[in-house]
């Protein structure tokens, strides 16, 4: 597995998503210790740097290295390519700087979300959403949500649990506005954390 400085040095990212970038590896390391003990912090550090590595490549070096990494896209993805960022940056991960599974994992599902995540997607996908540096009114919000939610639940994982219903809930919630697709993943995700918090209630 290769260091964070080999990582850094090959990212060619604009200030604006290196700043976010270096936020979401802080914010990582914090989700981690907070709920995950257990987990690698340089492995969720190097994941994290890692999730936006191909954010900004053109559509059509997006779609290169789709072929190049025989990735299947779906018809959703076709049309909506800011999905194939995730899933060209997980390749990247594992191919050229030989991150664990589960990192590249993480990667792959940090924009969408899935049910069932695992540990480490659960990490990388939160701290994509609440890093400190994330300005936009729905992100505020669920930092906060998640801050508050920490302090009030007796119970870490239903105060995460709730987070990540909100999250999928703010993402629905623009999407719809916005007129867009939902991946159904998301939708997915949303239902399956819904219920988790149903058997704990009930």
């Amino acid at each position: 597995m290769t260091d964070a400085n080999s990582i850094i040095s090959a990212m060619n990212l604009s200030e604006r998503r290196m700043k976010h970038t270096f936020g979401v590896a802080e914010a990582a390391k914090e989700i981690a210790k907070a709920h995950f003990p257990a987990l690698d912090l340089k492995a969720v550090e190097l994941a994290a740097l890692m999730h936006d590595f191909t954010k900004e490549y053109s559509v059509e070096r997006q779609l290169e290295l789709c072929s190049q990494y025989n990735i299947e896209l779906t018809e959703e993805e076709k049309a909506n390519h800011k999905l194939l960022h995730s899933k060209t940056g997980a390749m990247i991960a594992s191919h050229r700087f030989s991150l664990p599974t589960d990192a590249c994992s993480a990667i792959y599902w940090h924009t969408t979300g899935k049910a069932a995540m695992s540990p480490f997607e659960i990490v990388i996908y939160l701290a994509d959403y609440i890093e400190e540096f994330r300005d936009d009114a729905g992100c505020i919000k669920l930092r906060e949500f998640y801050r508050k939610a920490m302090k009030k639940e007796l119970d870490k994982t239903t105060a995460l649990h709730k987070t990540l219903v909100k999250s999928f809930d703010t993402t629905i919630k623009y999407l719809i506005s916005d007129e867009k697709t939902i991946n159904t993943h998301t939708i997915e995700a949303r239902n399956y954390y819904i219920n988790q918090l149903n058997a704990i209630r009930f």
